[in-house]
């Protein structure tokens, strides 16, 4: 073999080496906790959920959970009283919340959520892949709707130093 050979078999291995290893660290370093920041149209700057929407997403090995909700979500209070119809609307506006659970795991710059649980039943057992990106300590989750319309869904890691007692 040459040396022109070797080196470039030596440059192939290298460059595979690192490709593999930042896979390996890109899927350790999504594990966190986040809070939710914002969820953008990107062609149109609107957001569909309320501004001051709440949420936290967990990610640890191999886990996550997620809930999001309106923040003037309104107490579950006695409802003995209500209407029928009363009773619904409140319901309704109480159960405003996204939220599911289960397995995850990365594929190059894609997150697969395996929903083990969901508010939704109808979500149970389903898969979703949502393209992401990390800047600085956000994750970025994003995702293209059939529309052509792409949505940033941009979460703040949360570090800390309070112990837990």
């Amino acid at each position: 073999m040459t040396k022109k050979q070797t080196k470039s078999i030596y440059f192939l291995y290298l460059n595979l080496f690192l490709v593999l290893n930042i896979q390996v660290l890109k899927a350790e370093n999504i594990d966190g906790v986040y809070s939710r920041l914002s969820l953008t149209n990107i062609r149109t700057g609107q957001s569909p959920e309320a501004l001051d929407r709440q949420g936290l997403l967990i990610m640890m090995e191999g886990y996550y959970a997620m809930m999001t909700q309106n923040a003037d979500r309104h107490l579950l209070a006695k409802i003995d009283n209500l209407s029928i119809k009363e009773k619904n609307n409140y319901l309704e506006l109480w159960l405003a919340i996204n939220a599911h659970s289960g397995r995850y795991k990365v594929e190059g710059d894609t997150l697969i959520w395996y929903r083990d649980i969901s508010e939704n039943p109808k979500e149970i057992g389903t898969i979703t892949k949502l393209k992401f990106t990390q800047k600085e300590d956000q994750l970025i989750l994003y995702f293209t709707l059939s529309n052509g319309d792409r949505y940033d869904w941009v979460w703040q890691e949360i570090t800390s130093t309070v112990a837990i007692k």
